[in-house]
């Protein structure tokens, strides 16, 4: 075996149509990439993509509001009324009040 050779990446075979094929080799070349590293980098972009998709976020509610149903929103000293719509509406969206 070739001392060159790269042992970590592993190769496969990918059909495309003509017509794909020609568009993503004029793409990869217009970015200055092999097609197939810009294949590689097409399928790197999906994965972030999907794995942030993915991804759990979790809200900590203080210990005395837990099981405290969703309720109106305080109004802060010389809050205009657009404004305490603005921020009541974007709370029951993030925390799903009615």
């Amino acid at each position: 075996m070739n001392e060159t050779t790269n042992l970590s990446r592993t190769g496969i075979t990918v059909r495309l149509d003509p017509d794909v094929r020609d568009r993503v080799q004029r793409i990869a070349a217009h970015e200055h990439r092999s097609v197939a590293a810009y294949l590689q980098m097409l399928i790197e972009r999906d994965l972030r993509a999907r794995e942030e998709a993915e991804r759990v976020i979790y809200v900590f509610t203080a210990p005395e509001l837990e099981g405290v149903p969703f309720g109106p929103v305080d109004r802060e000293a010389g809050e205009t009324d657009a404004r305490y719509a603005a921020r009541a509406e974007a709370l029951r969206i993030l925390f799903g009040g009615t």
